[in-house]
């Protein structure tokens, strides 16, 4: 019996490579693809697939969102089909946090997309798949106190919202139609607030206190 293989990722291209991959191991099949978390959730819901391989930054609408946020909500409803997750991001305690979140594994979009096939061998086998250049869970600290995020203002918990979760200043910029230095600005008023001194600190603090579940 075949492996049911569902992908997502908001770009054609990516998901017919993804596609090509798969396909040339006769255990495996696609039986569905999505572009957005919402029809990815609706697919799951029809297919119930083994295995789910989706993009970690997809357009999402409120309720289901992208991100850690996706991660966490299939890992609950979907607990019997394993997540890998396709990825640009290379920050340590975003990618420790992808685990933690539910994930079975994580693969670097900057890298070989033969990966897969490595990734995927391992959840066939019941292993969680683990890149050597990748940090284990216990790289991200205890959980802080979040309580001090109430001395955000909206836009600024809308800006480390989006910069936890893996955006670069410019693309939250252009996400948000405001200026590189006005987003630069507010992020760097809410790290003052929430007592982080560096990127990282910011980071492993939203992602410790669960600021945005």
């Amino acid at each position: 019996m075949q492996t049911k293989i569902v992908i997502a990722d908001d770009h054609p291209i990516v998901l017919a490579g993804i596609r090509d991959v798969i396909e040339r191991d006769p255990r495996l099949q696609v039986v569905g693809q999505a572009q957005n978390p919402t029809a990815l959730v609706e697919l799951m819901q029809t297919l119930g697939p083994d295995i789910v391989i989706s993009d970690y930054n997809m357009p999402g609408d409120d309720t289901l969102g992208d991100g850690i946020k996706l991660i966490s909500y299939l890992d609950r409803n979907f607990p019997d089909t394993r997540i890998l997750i396709l990825t640009m991001v290379s920050n340590p305690s975003i990618i420790a946090e992808m685990y933690r979140a539910g994930a079975s594994g994580v693969v670097r979009k900057s890298g070989d997309l033969k990966e897969l096939n490595v990734a995927l061998a391992s959840l066939l086998a019941q292993r969680n798949y683990r890149s050597p250049d990748l940090p284990r869970e216990d790289a991200l600290p205890a959980t802080g106190d979040a309580s001090s995020a109430s001395l955000l203002s909206p836009r600024e918990f809308e800006v480390i919202r989006l910069f936890a979760n893996g955006q670069s200043v410019g693309d939250i910029a252009r996400r948000l139609n405001r200026s590189s230095k006005t987003v630069s600005t507010q992020k760097v008023s809410a790290m003052r607030k929430l007592g982080a001194k560096t990127d990282q600190e910011l980071i492993t603090f939203c992602l410790a206190s669960d600021l945005f579940n």
